[in-house]
C-alpha cells in the first residue's frame, strides 16, 4: 500500500545517516517514519524517505541536523584570518549599533525633556504677562499676547480663560486636534514677582488659566535627523574598525602565513629557510623558536647522514666479508680437486686412463669456477634488459623439456600445466634473462624435492585479469618460518653445496620486468613460488 504522504530528502552519506539515526533516538515516534533506501548509483550514498505524520517529524528533524552540519562544516573551512575578521566585524557592528541606539535614545529623551521644559516656560511666561489683562478684563491685550506666543515654533493654539472657564482670548493655526497641551494657572502676584513661575501654593488667588497646544513634528524630525547622524556615525565607526582590523590583521596573520610556507619548504627538504622576526613580541618569539628548530633539524640531518654513511660502509664491509667467505668457500673445493689432480698428473708412472680422468676432473672444476664467477658478476652487475615479444608458453615448454633431461634420471618429473589454451600468453620481456630466472626457481624446486620418493614439480601458467601468473609447486619438505624472509637474500642457502645466488638473481630479474615474486610454504607440505608479470 502506498503511503499517504512521502517526504523524499537529498542523498546522504552513511556517516550522515548514522548522525540522523542518533538524533532520532530522542524522537522514538519520529523514528518510526525513518526508512533509508539504497542509492541507484553506488551504494555509498543513501536516500532518506519519510512517510506519514511521523515521517514529517523525522524529516524536519533531519533538516535541522543537516543545517547544523552544514554550518559547522562552513566554519571548519574558514582560516584563522577569516574567523578573526568575522569575529571583529560582528563585535564592531554589535558594539556600534548598541552605542548608537543608546546614544540616540538618550539624545532623543534629552531633546524631548528640553522641548517640554520650553513649552512649560512659555506657558508660565504668558501667565505672568496675562495677569494685568485678566484683572482689567482687557481682551485686546490678552489677544495680542496670545498672538505673539502663537508665533513661537511648534505652538498651534493658545487659549486664555477665566477661572469659571470663560475664554478670554483664543488664537490658533488650524482646527486640528490630537495635539499635546501644557496649561498653567494665572496667579495674583501682588506679593511677589516670581510667584507666576511657581507651581502655586495653597492660599494663592488664581485669576485664570493659560493653555498652550503644540505639536511634536519639529522635534520628531530633529530626532530622525539625529538617528540618521548616529547611523552614519555608526557605519563610519564600523567601517573604520574593520579597516583598522584589516590593516593590523596582516601583522597577525602574515607571520602565520610565513610559518606555513616555511613548514612546507621544510617538508620538501629545504632546511635553509629562516623566518624574519616580526614587529610583535609574540611573532619574534615564534620566529626565534622556529629558527632554532630549523637549525636543530639541520644538525640532526647532518648527524643522520654521517651515521647513514657509516652504516652503509659497515654494511658494505660486511657484504664484502660475506662475499669473500662465500667465494673462498666455493672456490676452495674446486681448487682442492684441481690441486689433487695436478699432483697425480705430476707422477711419472701413472697410466693413460688415470691421466685422462684427472684431466676431466680439472676441466669440470674449471668450468664450475667459471660458472660461479659468471653468477657473481651477473648478480652484482646485471646487463641492461632487451625487451621483445616472448611467448611464455613456448618459453616454459622449452625450459621444462630441457630440465627434464637433467632431473628425470634423478627421479624428478617436471610437468607443465596451462589454463585454457596456449594463446594469449605473450609479454614484453628479455627472454634470455627471464628464462634463466624461471630456470633458477624450477631448479630450486627440484633440489628441494630430490629427497622425496617419486616427487613431481608442477609449473602452472594462467591468466589473472591483466596479469600472467607462473606458479612453481614442489613437494619438498617446505621452508622454515624463520627463513621465509631471507630466501631471496644473496648468498643465503640451506644446502652445503649451494651458493644462495639463484633465487636472489631470479627476484632481481623479475622485478626488473616490473613483475612480482612471492612464496608460500608450509613445513612438510612443499613450497609454491608465484611470479606475476604484467
Amino acid at each position: 500500500m502506498k503511503p499517504a504522504h512521502s517526504w523524499p530528502l537529498p542523498l546522504i552519506t552513511k556517516k550522515q545517516e548514522q548522525t540522523v539515526q542518533g538524533s532520532l533516538k530522542k524522537y522514538p515516534r519520529a523514528a518510526a517514519g525513518f526508512c533509508p533506501r539504497q542509492s541507484r548509483k553506488s551504494g555509498t550514498a543513501r536516500s532518506l524517505k519519510y512517510s506519514g505524520p511521523k515521517g514529517l517529524i523525522a524529516g524536519k528533524r533531519f533538516l535541522e541536523v543537516q543545517q547544523m552540519t552544514n554550518s559547522t562544516s562552513f566554519m571548519k573551512d574558514l582560516n584563522f584570518q577569516q574567523r578573526l575578521a568575522i569575529g571583529i566585524v560582528v563585535l564592531t557592528i554589535l558594539t556600534t549599533i548598541t552605542l548608537g541606539f543608546v546614544g540616540s535614545r538618550l539624545s532623543e529623551d534629552f531633546l524631548l525633556i528640553r522641548f517640554r521644559d520650553r513649552m512649560d516656560f512659555l506657558a508660565k511666561y504668558l501667565a505672568a504677562n496675562c495677569e494685568l489683562g485678566i484683572i482689567l478684563d482687557d481682551r485686546q491685550m490678552l489677544q495680542r499676547l496670545a498672538e505673539n506666543l502663537l508665533k513661537e515654533e511648534d505652538v498651534v493654539r493658545v487659549i486664555i480663560e477665566s477661572t469659571n472657564g470663560k475664554i478670554l482670548a483664543r488664537v490658533q493655526v488650524s482646527d486640528e486636534t490630537g495635539h499635546d497641551i501644557v496649561q498653567t494657572p494665572v496667579f495674583l502676584t501682588t506679593q511677589s514677582e516670581n510667584l507666576a513661575f511657581s507651581t502655586g501654593k495653597s492660599g494663592q488667588q488664581i485669576l485664570g488659566r493659560v493653555k498652550i497646544y503644540y505639536n511634536t513634528t519639529g522635534i520628531e524630525q530633529l530626532s530622525r535627523q539625529l538617528h540618521l547622524r548616529y547611523a552614519g556615525i555608526t557605519l563610519l565607526i564600523a567601517a573604520g574598525g574593520i579597516t583598522a582590523f584589516l590593516f593590523f590583521s596582516k601583522s597577525l596573520t602574515s607571520p602565520l602565513e610565513r610559518l606555513i610556507e616555511a613548514a612546507q619548504d621544510i617538508s620538501q627538504g629545504n632546511l635553509e629557510v629562516k623566518l624574519s622576526e616580526g614587529s610583535l613580541p609574540e611573532t619574534r618569539k615564534l620566529a626565534r623558536a622556529f629558527n632554532t628548530m630549523t637549525k636543530a633539524l639541520k644538525q640532526s640531518r647532518k648527524d643522520l647522514e654521517f651515521t647513514y654513511q657509516q652504516l652503509i660502509q659497515q654494511k658494505a664491509l660486511a657484504e664484502i666479508g660475506h662475499f669473500a667467505v662465500t667465494v673462498a668457500h666455493e672456490v676452495k673445493n674446486p681448487l682442492g680437486i684441481i690441486k689433487g689432480a695436478l699432483d697425480i698428473l705430476k707422477k711419472p708412472d701413472i697410466d693413460q686412463e688415470t691421466r685422462m680422468t684427472m684431466i676431466e676432473y680439472v676441466d669440470d672444476e674449471v668450468m664450475r669456477l667459471d660458472k660461479l664467477i659468471q653468477d657473481f658478476l651477473e648478480l652484482s652487475r646485471p646487463r641492461p634488459l632487451s625487451f621483445n615479444e616472448v611467448n611464455l608458453y613456448q618459453m616454459l615448454s622449452d625450459i621444462v623439456e630441457r630440465m627434464n633431461l637433467e632431473w628425470k634420471p634423478k627421479g624428478i618429473d617436471i610437468k607443465l600445466e596451462i589454463q585454457d589454451n596456449e594463446t594469449g600468453f605473450t609479454v614484453q620481456a628479455d627472454e634470455d634473462l627471464l628464462t634463466r630466472a624461471v630456470s633458477n626457481i624450477i631448479k630450486n624446486a627440484c633440489e628441494a624435492s630430490s629427497q622425496h620418493h617419486g616427487p613431481v614439480v608442477k609449473v602452472e601458467l594462467s591468466k589473472n585479469d591483466n596479469e600472467t601468473v607462473i606458479r612453481v609447486i614442489d613437494t619438498g619438505k617446505g621452508i622454515k618460518q624463520k627463513d621465509m624472509n631471507r630466501i631471496f637474500e644473496p648468498f643465503f642457502t640451506t644446502r652445503a653445496e649451494g651458493t644462495g645466488l639463484g633465487l636472489a638473481f631470479a627476484k632481481r630479474i623479475i622485478e626488473a620486468h616490473m613483475g612480482q615474486i612471492t612464496v608460500e610454504s608450509e613445513k612438510g607440505k612443499g613450497t609454491v613460488f608465484t611470479v606475476l608479470l604484467g
